[in-house]
């Protein structure tokens, strides 16, 4: 008997308390009187109870239909020695067309392990339309000239561009890359021989019993540096007995010999047309012979 008196005390005192608080309503009103589409508009929020008891106000994820929130603060709590009152103002717009417009917004209170939502009462603010009036028709006006719009780069597609050319370059290099790089190499190897070709038989026609010896000196290093480039051996750094030491070829060192006794010694410059004429032939023979072991390899 004790304890359902008890249980029976405890219920009434839970519901005079909820009686109690749902008595007291929090304040909620806009700060304006009227306001357009999209305008900003402030509406304040206020409430008093008791002192210590938790309060919260809505916020972000609540609904605040017809209006739509944008921004809202929140003031400290100013308590005495029995009441606290907390509030904040929450900045709204409408995008209804509703003439009149309503809102009632919430404080919910802890009253142990719930809460329970207390409403103020509704306050109205009036809708100001721009345009009261919609025409039966709206007068266009047509205009043909060229409007120039700034063209956008389209990233994605040159990105897929370039990873599709990158793979092609990829799959040819890998099927066809020793291929190609032969053909650039013999290509490169034909383009300097074509010049040599005729650098040199401009520098032979030149040549006469007058010719300096510098002058012939300079052609025949001329030679060394484009047989140096072909066979990539240091020519331009080997004396005539270490070049027919590497190539073995007598009628090369007969030339280099006659060559160097018109460069070296003080008797008048002879022959030197054949034996540059030998040398060019020499050069072509073994741009013939690099060029085959190219192909070959």
């Amino acid at each position: 008997m004790i304890r359902r008196v008890s249980a029976f005390l405890i219920l009434f005192f839970g519901l005079m308390t909820l009686v109690s608080a749902q008595d007291i309503k929090p304040t909620g009103y806009f700060l304006k009187d009227s306001v357009k589409i999209g305008e900003l508009v402030p509406y304040s929020l206020s409430y008093k109870d008791k002192k210590n008891r938790p309060v919260i106000f809505p916020d972000s994820l609540y609904d605040f239909s017809p209006f739509e929130l944008l921004d809202k603060s929140y003031f400290d709590t100013h308590s005495d020695s029995i009441n606290s009152i907390d509030s904040a103002v929450y900045y709204l717009a409408t995008f209804e067309i509703d003439t009149v417009q309503s809102l009632s917004l919430p404080v919910f209170v802890f009253t142990g392990n719930d809460s329970i939502p207390i409403f103020s009462e509704k306050d109205s603010i009036i809708l100001n339309q721009v345009v009261t009036q919609m025409p039966d028709s709206v007068s266009l006006s047509e205009t043909r000239a060229f409007q120039p719009v700034s063209r956008q780069f389209n990233y994605p597609y040159w990105i897929i561009a370039l990873v599709l050319l990158g793979i092609i370059a990829l799959v040819v290099g890998v099927i066809w890359g020793k291929e190609i790089a032969k053909r650039i190499k013999l290509y490169r190897l034909m383009k300097k021989l074509e010049k040599f070709k005729v650098e040199f038989d401009m520098e032979i026609e030149n040549i006469s019993s007058d010719t300096e010896k510098t002058k012939i000196e300079s052609l025949l290093k001329f030679w060394k540096s484009y047989m140096e480039s072909l066979e990539q051996i240091p020519y331009t750094k080997l004396t005539t007995k270490e070049i027919n030491q590497i190539q073995n070829n007598s009628s090369l060192e007969e030339t280099l010999k006659s060559i160097d006794r018109n460069i070296y010694s003080t008797l008048a410059v002879t022959t030197l047309q054949n034996d540059f004429e030998f040398l060019k032939d020499y050069s072509v023979d073994r741009y013939n012979h690099v060029t085959e072991v190219i192909k070959n390899a």
